[in-house]
């Protein structure tokens, strides 16, 4: 009798356990759901005029230019002008990682100008930008409330200067990136690997292809919005909150906001970043980014797709096979917290001393490490 009641509590907690890894937040059933989105769009909106934006006051038009094939990942990181030791621990960590799965890969920092308060810090970003080329300054007060503008500024930059890039990815400077796990998503997504590797062979011997051997450039880039899905969210109208939206701004007539990815780290295609460019100058202007470009998206006809394995807002505690296999970002991780996860994984020269995940443990995968972010909460 204690036997069949012990079996009848495993199958009831293993039901529920696949229930909740279906259905529960980020959980596999909202990637099915966002599946179904694209048959419930409105006709896309035709071309707005164009966005008036902030002349640039550290350009970097030739970040994405040099020797060797262009990138195939621009990472895009939102930084204030007095986070320096953000940007340093993402320099020294997963941001100096200049090619993965042997793809070409980009970071560069996105900030305006500091405020008077904040002291020189103009000189200093000068200096820094001369010493690692990777900032990208647009002339704006920089702060929360201008998220959307510095965004739009950085996505604006990519389609002028870096329009080679293959997929661009938005983040924020408290959040790890698992560059070669997010690579390998983007290359499962968007093309078989021997294409890939194809592509890279004929760029590297500056040989042309013939026939049905297209190389890296000239294969079209499918329009994917790729990120961890906000569904059905009511504007905020709490005084004083950092995301609050007045009813001028968003009426409740106009009820949730559509899907969009969190600002934390979304991926957008190259073909996508231009549609939003085009449309974006129609989309109501708010303050937050994030519900922005979903709403552009969402005018221009493209749909956000759920990916469980980006983090969104979520912290994940330190753990070698979440970071290192399941995670593609994880977000509010300090400088100090940010070089650990960095060390975690194996570093820079990527060797290790053992597998990233035990067998059980991969067969786990992503619901593990759910488990341990809902223990350390």
């Amino acid at each position: 009798m204690r036997l069949s009641l012990f079996r009848r509590l495993l199958l009831a907690a293993l039901l529920l356990v696949i229930v909740w890894t279906l259905f529960g937040p980020s959980g596999l059933g909202e990637e099915l759901l966002s599946l179904s989105l694209a048959s419930l769009l409105p006709a896309p909106a035709s071309p707005g005029p164009p966005l008036a934006l902030p002349r640039l006051l550290i350009p970097n038009k030739d970040a994405c230019h040099g020797p060797g094939s262009p990138p195939f990942l621009l990472i895009l990181v939102c930084t204030a002008p007095e986070n320096l030791n953000q940007r340093n621990a993402i320099r020294a960590s997963w941001g100096g990682q200049r090619e993965a799965r042997g793809l070409r890969v980009q970071t560069l920092f996105l900030l305006g100008e500091p405020r008077p308060t904040w002291g020189s810090h103009e000189n200093d970003l000068a200096r820094e930008s001369a010493a690692q080329g990777d900032i990208l300054q647009a002339a704006f007060q920089d702060s929360y409330r201008n998220l959307t503008l510095k965004t739009l500024s950085g996505l604006n930059w990519a389609y002028k200067h870096c329009p080679m890039a293959r997929y661009i990815l938005k983040t924020d400077d408290d959040v790890f990136v698992n560059v070669p796990e997010l690579v390998s998503e983007l290359v499962r997504r968007g093309g078989r690997w021997e294409q890939w590797e194809r592509g890279r062979e004929a760029e590297a011997g500056d040989e042309e292809w013939e026939g049905d051997s297209p190389t890296l450039e000239s294969q079209p880039v499918p329009l994917l919005y790729l990120g961890r899905v906000h569904w059905r969210v009511h504007p905020s109208r709490r005084p004083g909150g950092k995301h609050q939206l007045s009813e001028e701004q968003w009426p409740p007539t106009w009820g949730p906001f559509p899907p969009y990815a969190s600002g934390t780290g979304y991926v957008l295609s190259v073909s996508a970043v231009q549609l939003i460019l085009k449309v974006a100058s129609r989309s109501p202007p708010l303050p937050l980014e994030d519900v922005f470009v979903g709403i552009s998206a969402r005018r221009g006809g493209l749909t956000p797709t759920h990916c469980v394995r980006l983090a969104g807002a979520t912290h994940y505690p330190l753990d070698r096979c979440c970071y290192g296999k399941f995670l593609l970002t994880s977000h509010r991780l300090d400088p100090w917290k940010m070089q650990e996860a960095w060390k975690l994984v194996g570093g820079s020269d990527g060797e290790r001393t053992a597998p990233f995940c035990s067998w059980f443990q991969g067969v786990l995968g992503i619901l593990r490490c759910r488990v341990i972010a809902w223990l350390h909460s």
